[in-house]
């Protein structure tokens, strides 16, 4: 028998260990990955939606010179002080989110490659592949992975430009204005690209693939 009661030779279950990893697994601050199941998978879409919010927040602010809260009354008609609860909860989930406070569960491993496929010049393939690049799929191989940080990113963005818009009453591009002094209608093409970036990287169907624990793929 060994010190740990079992004897010599005891070989755990696939069941086993799955059980006995699932128990190990850290929560988040909260406590809240087995209770509201925030997944990296959740997390990811919530990532695209900032994304494309982020961007049609800042295309709207070119087009109307007004922020995201400021859009949200014209759309609305609700004052900002009787909104503000929402955005509050709003702020902090998002913050919270975007710096991984959740411990969401699961993660993106990247498809595997052998043999020739590892090859920069991949033999008989065409144009792509002798620059290196994928044939199939994304041209420029963006993951999920890297998308789950893009989105991070978008959910501060969105965070911060509402929190700067609560204080100063101007939204994310006349903050730009005010850190650097330069005219919004002279950034004009860095926002377009701004906007293209976010809305591209929204609907990309990224690579990889999600497993929650050992043996568990979804």
């Amino acid at each position: 028998m060994s010190v740990s009661g079992r004897p010599r030779g005891y070989v755990a279950t696939t069941q086993q260990r799955t059980d006995q990893s699932a128990c190990q697994r850290p929560d988040g601050i909260f406590g809240t990955s087995h209770g509201i199941g925030f997944t990296k998978e959740n997390e990811l879409f919530a990532g695209r939606v900032a994304m494309l919010g982020f961007a049609a927040s800042l295309l709207g602010e070119a087009i109307t010179r007004k922020g995201i809260l400021a859009q949200l009354n014209l759309e609305t008609g609700i004052p900002i002080y009787e909104a503000e609860p929402l955005l509050l909860f709003f702020i902090l989930f998002t913050l919270l989110g975007a710096i991984g406070a959740l411990r969401d569960r699961g993660r993106f491993v990247d498809e595997e490659v052998t043999g020739l496929d590892k090859a920069v010049i991949q033999p008989g393939k065409g144009f792509r592949g002798a620059l290196g690049l994928s044939e199939g799929g994304p041209l420029f191989g963006f993951t999920k992975s890297n998308e789950l940080f893009v989105g991070r990113l978008a959910q501060l963005g969105v965070a911060f430009s509402i929190i700067g818009e609560i204080i100063t009453g101007k939204g994310a591009l006349a903050h730009l204005n005010i850190e650097t002094g330069v005219p919004i209608n002279e950034i004009e093409p860095l926002v377009i690209f701004n906007v293209l970036f976010f809305f591209v990287a929204a609907i990309n169907p990224g690579t990889d693939r999600f497993i929650i624990g050992e043996g568990e793929e979804e």
